[in-house]
């Protein structure tokens, strides 16, 4: 099990059930099993090979009878009171944003939602925020030589975040990272990046001056750290 997984893995609660959306191999599920979870697991994937690989990962373990596969698109064959906790990892933020968006039965202060986007995780705070839930956690960890974002969040209150904060997290949670140095030097090349890309086409004025913006935030964080 990869380091991303690990990590969500290190954030679960024993409770009523959990659902991996896009489960792939169904490592988590399965780790979750050894571990002794005592609520309901359920592995699902969009994918027929994937699962089946998760089917026979679970059969190698001895733990086919102790996890529910399903194959299906996000969350549309999940039942809401089986579950307590909703996985979503290894995905684009647009994509995590999309699934949640499908189930209405997220909103609600009951679920525990633990997400790793592994692009456009600004899209997804947004969505989240916009949304009536707050990010209760961040987490970074290194998997592969990239970094990648982790969010713990539930429906309820009235969490706001600056532009920047979308790009990395809410500050208070984030900073207190030991990547976080490196994970902010990481997010303002990739601004750097896309400024340089707006400003060579001439276009998108509006969006220019947001990332301009948002740079000088972040470029303003990292003055203090110095």
């Amino acid at each position: 099990m990869n380091r991303r997984l690990q990590a969500i893995e290190a954030l679960v609660e024993d409770g009523v059930g959990l659902i991996d959306v896009g489960t792939d191999h169904g490592y988590l599920p399965l780790a979750l099993a050894k571990r002794g979870y005592p609520g309901a697991l359920i592995a699902a994937d969009i994918g027929v090979g994937p699962l089946n690989a998760a089917k026979r990962n679970a059969a190698e373990a001895g733990l086919e009878q102790r996890i529910r596969f399903l194959l299906c698109d996000g969350l549309e064959r999940c039942q809401p009171e089986a579950v307590d906790t909703i996985v979503i990892a290894g995905m684009g933020g647009d994509t995590i944003c999309g699934i949640l968006d499908r189930a209405e039965w997220v909103l609600d202060p009951h679920y525990t939602l633990l997400l790793q986007p592994m692009t456009r995780a600004e899209v997804l705070r947004y969505w989240l925020t916009n949304n009536g839930f707050s990010i209760l956690e961040e987490r970074l960890v290194r998997d592969n030589g990239a970094i990648y974002a982790l969010l713990r969040a539930r429906y309820g209150g009235e969490m706001k975040l600056t532009d920047a904060e979308l790009y990395t997290g809410a500050f208070p949670l984030i900073e207190r990272e030991a990547l976080w140095p490196e994970f902010l030097s990481l997010q303002l090349r990739r601004l750097e990046k896309s400024i340089a890309g707006l400003e060579q086409g001439e276009r998108d004025p509006g969006r220019l001056r947001l990332l301009r913006g948002i740079f000088r935030e972040l470029k303003e964080r990292e003055s203090c750290q110095a």
